[in-house]
């Protein structure tokens, strides 16, 4: 399995693990990744990545309880197999 084939199978297992506001939070998380440097929460609204409007930003981390014990455990599994 290539680097990218495990990277598609983490971030889709992350992807099913979260409630509500999905594609909101995971746009927010790439908008975190890709941003060089942020000064203020709402500038990640404006990365080429995050495809909604502003408030959705709020709405994201609103709507959203993602299972934090479960995405460590997973954290931990693809940290394991990179050491």
């Amino acid at each position: 399995m290539t680097n990218f084939d495990r990277l598609k199978a983490f971030r889709h297992k992350s992807y099913m693990l979260i409630g509500n506001g999905k594609d909101a939070l995971f746009d927010l998380m790439d908008a975190v990744l890709v941003s060089r440097s942020v000064y203020s929460f709402a500038e990640l609204s404006v990365a080429p990545v995050f495809r909604r409007q502003w408030p959705s930003l709020y709405e994201a981390l609103q709507d959203s309880n993602p299972p934090r014990l479960e995405w460590m455990g997973l954290y931990l599994v693809q940290a394991g197999r990179n050491c």
